[in-house]
């Protein structure tokens, strides 16, 4: 009840300021028409009659663009016709605002124009609406003066269609990243605690250095990586944290070496490192027992952020070049949505190694 109550008071306030915003701009437009020469005209009904002849055509082009035209043609992609179509409506429109001054205004205030050097006063109004004076007068005077307030609406209407379709991009993309760490901490999760029954099984001393390293993990998943973008230095915690699992786990069938070069505090999106380490913890123990390795190198300066994994690989290991891991897969998606043209990810897969080289471009994040 109180979400629909929102949204309609959501709703009232957002009409409410669009007729605001409308009324003070038809109001700019008035006066953009009665000009510096106000002083020429005899009277204030006078100036609301002559200016409120050309801001109504102003009106009725706008309306038919915006409602009509542009939904019904620009929109889909008909350029040719809507381009035809909008110069027959400001011609009806000049025509409309010619005929009243012609046969009203000039009529009702005489005095105003009769001072005035008029070049068709004495020429009737067919030479007004058809001769080539009056050809280049509606297309260099009349037809702009009609168009610019279509232009300025067009234009706003264009910018708040953008800044929609980018604004449900963006939900789109928070949202493909929340499905993402939701594949992700599970799987990251299960793993761990595979770890941990393991060596509650063998009764081992290490048993609560791992519950305490665990619960600092499941602190930094859970709670301290909800953010779009995390400090590097947590991502390296975290990485130690379950690199020293993984060495405990395994014992002595896994060398692993990890070291970083810090020049720059950068920020990055969380859990993203991790599917690198995962990875190559993964498939550096195959069917390999005493020779398998994990080699990581982190470095980082005021421009980017590399990143290198490299691991043995087991001698029948059913690791193909051509069938990536989930952590992979899903990491790759992430980058293209956090760092679009800003990072580069190759793989080099040899017989007995596999290196993966992550480099992210910090100025164009």
């Amino acid at each position: 009840m109180l979400n629909k109550l929102n949204k309609a008071n959501n709703s009232t306030t957002t009409l409410t300021s669009t007729r605001v915003w409308l009324l003070a701009f038809w109001l700019l437009v008035f006066l953009l028409n009665m000009g510096p020469h106000w002083e020429n005209y005899a009277s204030f009904k006078e100036i609301i009659e002559t200016i409120g002849s050309i801001v109504f055509a102003q009106a009725i082009v706008a309306f038919v663009t915006l409602k009509f035209l542009v939904p019904k043609l620009l929109d889909k992609d008909q350029m040719p016709l809507f381009i035809v179509a909008l110069l027959g409506v400001l011609l009806l429109g000049a025509y409309w605002v010619i005929a009243v001054r012609y046969f009203y205004i000039e009529p009702s205030y005489p005095e105003t124009y009769q001072n005035l050097l008029y070049v068709t006063q004495d020429q009737g109004i067919r030479y007004r609406l058809f001769s080539f004076w009056a050809l280049k007068y509606i297309i260099f005077s009349k037809m702009p003066q009609l168009f610019f307030p279509t232009a300025v609406l067009m234009a706003r209407q264009f910018y708040k269609k953008q800044s929609y379709i980018l604004e449900l991009k963006e939900q789109k993309n928070l949202a493909e990243l929340a499905a993402l760490k939701n594949q992700l901490n599970p799987h990251f999760i299960f793993n761990t605690l595979n770890n941990l029954y393991l060596l509650a099984l063998k009764k081992s001393d290490q048993t609560p250095l791992v519950i305490e390293k665990l619960a600092d993990i499941l602190d930094y998943v859970v709670y301290r990586c909800n953010e779009r973008y995390v400090s590097l230095n947590s991502e390296i915690t975290l990485i130690q944290n379950y690199l020293d699992l993984e060495c405990i786990r395994k014992s002595d069938s896994l060398k692993v070496s990890f070291s970083s070069e810090i020049n720059h505090p950068h920020t990055i999106a969380p859990l993203l490192l991790l599917n690198l380490v995962e990875n190559a913890c993964k498939h550096s123990t195959s069917n390999e027992l005493n020779t398998a390795f994990v080699d990581i190198v982190l470095t980082s300066n005021s421009d980017a952020i590399t990143f290198e994994v490299k691991n043995s690989i087991a001698e029948h290991s059913e690791t193909s070049k051509d069938s990536p891991s989930v952590g992979l897969t899903n990491m790759t998606k992430q980058l293209e949505m956090l760092y679009p043209n800003a990072f580069s990810l190759s793989i080099d897969h040899t017989k007995n190694s596999y290196l993966a080289t992550l480099t992210l471009n910090m100025e164009v994040k």
